[in-house]
C-alpha cells in the first residue's frame, strides 16, 4: 500500500518526479517539422537515426545533470501574524551546495483562501545563498499550518524539470484587518472628520485637564487661560479630555444572521474590525475594555484590561471565531457580561438589528441590565433593502418590490424607536462606516458624561 502511494505521488508530482519543459516540447516540435519537410525531397534513414541518437543523448545528459534533493538547504521566512487583506512578503532562503547554477520555480502549500504571486524563474548560483521572495494576500481569518514547499529545478540545458518536496512546518495566524484601527490611532479627530462625524468638545469643567495650547477660532472663550496669555503675549486656552478609567464591554454576535455576505467579507468580519477599533479607542483613552463573542453558547471571553497592550489579548481571542449556524442566545451573553462586569459600564452589542424587529424577548433582559449599564446596539444596514427602497419604479414588479422594502423599513424604524424609548438605542451604519460610528458614539457618550 505504501509503495502504491509513493508511485501515485510520483505520477501526480506531489512528492517528486521529472517533467519535460516547454523548451523540450518546442525542440521536439521543430525537429519533427524539419524532418517532415525534408522527407518530401531527401529522406535518409541515416540522417534520421543520427538525429534521434543526438536528441536522446541530450535528454540523458540533461537528466543526469539534475541535482539530488540534498543539494539544497531551504528555509522559509514569514511573519507568524498577518492581517486579513494585507499583503505580506514571504522569503525562501535557498543554499545551493553544488558547483552548478540552476533555474528554479517554487510553489508553497498555502490554503486556497490565500492569494500567492510566485516568481516565474529564479536563478540559483553555484555554492551561494539565494533569497527567493513572493507575496501573499490572505482573505480569511484563522489559524493555518504550512507544511510542504515544492520546487522545480532545471539545468542550463533546460530540457527536464525535476520536482522536490521539502517539509517546512510553520503556523500562521491571520488576524482581522487593522487599517481602521491604525487610522484612528494616527489621528482620532482626522479619522472621524473624514467619516463625516465631528467629535464634540468637552463641556467646561467636565473631564481632566490635558494641556495648554494656542487659541484657535471656534474655541470656547470660557476656557481661555488668561495667566498664560498675559505671560506669552498671545491667546492661550486650556484643553480638556474625557475622564479615564471607564469600563467598556463589547459583545459580538456570531449567530447565523452575521454570516450575511457583503462586498468584502461578511457582517461578522466587519463587526470584529469595528469592535477592535472601538477597543483601541477606549484603551487609548485609558479605559478598561472586556469582550464577549457568543452565538448559541459563549465562544470567547476577554476579561477587562487596560492599556494598548490589551489589544493584543483581544486580537488573539477573536482572530479565529467564525459564524455559527445557530440562533444567538442573547440572555446567556448578557448574563455572562453581568457576571464579569460588576461595575457600571458601557455595553456595545454588534449584532443584526433586523433580528430584534422580529423577536422581542431580548427586550426584557436588556431592560433589566439597563438599570445598571449603558447599552447600545450597532448593526450593518441592509444595502439591498436600501437600494430597493430608493429605486425608481419602472413597472409593476419594481413598484411592488419598492413598496415591500419601504414597508419593511418603516417596521424596523418603529421597532428601533420603541427600543430607544426604553433607553436602548439602536444604530445602523454601512459596513465602511461601522467602526467610525462606534467610536463616535463612544466619544459622544463620554463627553456628555452619561457613563
Amino acid at each position: 500500500m505504501k509503495r502504491f502511494k509513493n508511485l501515485w505521488d510520483r505520477l501526480l508530482f506531489r512528492d517528486k518526479g521529472v517533467v519535460p519543459t516547454k523548451k523540450l516540447l518546442t525542440y521536439y516540435g521543430v525537429i519533427a517539422l524539419i524532418t517532415g519537410l525534408l522527407s518530401f525531397w531527401l529522406f535518409s534513414w541515416l540522417f534520421l537515426g543520427i538525429a534521434i541518437l543526438l536528441s536522446l543523448a541530450l535528454l540523458v545528459i540533461d537528466a543526469f545533470m539534475l541535482p539530488p534533493k540534498q543539494a539544497f538547504n531551504l528555509s522559509r521566512s514569514v511573519t507568524e501574524q498577518i492581517e486579513r487583506h494585507q499583503q505580506e512578503t514571504v522569503t525562501i532562503h535557498m543554499h545551493n551546495q553544488t558547483n552548478e547554477t540552476y533555474t528554479v520555480r517554487i510553489v508553497d502549500s498555502w490554503p486556497t483562501s490565500f492569494q500567492a504571486n510566485y516568481p516565474n524563474q529564479q536563478h540559483v548560483s553555484k555554492s551561494k545563498h539565494t533569497a527567493l521572495s513572493y507575496t501573499i494576500i490572505p482573505h480569511q481569518r484563522g489559524r493555518y499550518t504550512l507544511d510542504r514547499l515544492y520546487i522545480r529545478v532545471k539545468t542550463r540545458l533546460g530540457l527536464w524539470e525535476k520536482q522536490y518536496t521539502y517539509s517546512l512546518p510553520q503556523e500562521i495566524k491571520v488576524i482581522p484587518n487593522l487599517a481602521e484601527t491604525k487610522r484612528y490611532l494616527a489621528s482620532a479627530q482626522k479619522y472621524l472628520l473624514h467619516e463625516g462625524i465631528k467629535v464634540k468638545k468637552t463641556k467646561t469643567g467636565i473631564g481632566d485637564f490635558a494641556k495648554i495650547r494656542s487659541y484657535a477660532a471656534g474655541d470656547d472663550p470660557r476656557k481661555i487661560n488668561w495667566r498664560q496669555s498675559a505671560k506669552l503675549q498671545t491667546m492661550m486656552t486650556n484643553e480638556y479630555e474625557p475622564e479615564h478609567g471607564k469600563y467598556i464591554t463589547i459583545l459580538i454576535d456570531c449567530g447565523r444572521m452575521m454570516g450575511m455576505e457583503l462586498e468584502e467579507g461578511n457582517r461578522l468580519e466587519k463587526s470584529i474590525e469595528a469592535a477592535i477599533t472601538l477597543a483601541a479607542a477606549a484603551l487609548d483613552n485609558g479605559d478598561h475594555v472586556s469582550l464577549i463573542a457568543f452565538s448559541k453558547n459563549i465562544q470567547t471571553v476577554v476579561p477587562p484590561g487596560k492599556g494598548l497592550r490589551h489589544i493584543e489579548s483581544i486580537l488573539q481571542a477573536v482572530y479565529s471565531i467564525e459564524v455559527d449556524a445557530q440562533e444567538s442566545n442573547y440572555p446567556l451573553a448578557l448574563q455572562h457580561a453581568q457576571s464579569i462586569q460588576k461595575k457600571r459600564s458601557m455595553m456595545v452589542l454588534f449584532s443584526d438589528i433586523q433580528t430584534f424587529a422580529n423577536e422581542a424577548y431580548p427586550l426584557f433582559y436588556m431592560k433589566q441590565i439597563r438599570k445598571k449599564h449603558l447599552i447600545m446596539m450597532l448593526g450593518i444596514e441592509d444595502t439591498m433593502l436600501y437600494k430597493q427602497r430608493n429605486s425608481q419604479s419602472d413597472g409593476v414588479l419594481s413598484a411592488m418590490e419598492k413598496s415591500v422594502a419601504q414597508s419593511q423599513y418603516l417596521k424596523q424604524q418603529q421597532v428601533m424607536n420603541k427600543w430607544e424609548k426604553h433607553g436602548l438605542p439602536m444604530l445602523e451604519a454601512s459596513a465602511e462606516r461601522l467602526a467610525a460610528t462606534a467610536v463616535s458614539q463612544y466619544i459622544q457618550i463620554l463627553n456628555r458624561g452619561l457613563l
